[in-house]
């Protein structure tokens, strides 16, 4: 996710039990379970290597995203309630916290934390669900192509989004957030894949 391993890099199993010092069970089974969600891809002769990451396939996976994302805001911001709201608000300022730390990943828990107050106010859990399946593709996107998005958690949009749910306007939030999402797929749509 972090990119300390580039996309389409050769993964081998067993250089990497070594590495960690583990038996290859265990490596076997957490590779499993990265190329079903989608940060591996297994080739044949089960050989696998870190899926690749291009331009192309980044705004298909934010579109469908975004489409979940905003309609669970359309939907849960209007049911948010005090609490829920000062809730959020407790999740970003632990998310920017954790950026000032330099503890990215952290700050990411902190940002999935904020965003999740939304998608349960929804009622509906398949926001979660359909959400956190394809999370860790996006953090992957989100890190190595819109850092400054968690770095700077604390000064971005999401401050935005939470002063105008204090102020009891879900329209404006739910705006707020179409328009971070036109901004960062423009940032991805202008990306070279050379």
């Amino acid at each position: 996710m972090s990119g300390v391993l580039a996309p389409a890099a050769p993964l081998v199993i067993d250089d990497m039990a070594t590495a960690f010092g583990l038996s290859s069970m265990p490596v076997r089974e957490a590779v499993k379970r990265l190329v079903a969600e989608g940060l591996v891809e297994e080739l044949p002769r089960r050989a696998h290597r870190v899926a690749p990451l291009t331009t192309r396939t980044a705004l298909d996976l934010l579109e469908v995203m975004e489409t979940l994302m905003v309609r669970a805001y359309e939907l849960g911001v209007p049911a948010l309630d005090q609490a829920q709201i000062a809730e959020m608000q407790h999740q970003l300022d632990a998310a920017a916290a954790c950026a000032a730390d330099g503890d990215v990943i952290g700050a990411l828990a902190g940002i999935h934390a904020m965003h999740s107050v939304v998608y349960a106010a929804t009622g509906n859990p398949e926001f979660e669900r359909a959400l956190g399946a394809i999370g860790p593709r996006f953090d992957r996107v989100l890190h190595l192509w819109y850092t400054d998005s968690i770095t700077q958690v604390g000064g971005s949009y999401r401050r935005d989004l939470i002063d105008a749910l204090e102020r009891r306007e879900p329209d404006e939030a739910v705006e707020i957030m179409r328009a971070a999402w036109r901004q960062f797929r423009g940032v991805v749509a202008a990306r070279d894949d050379a």
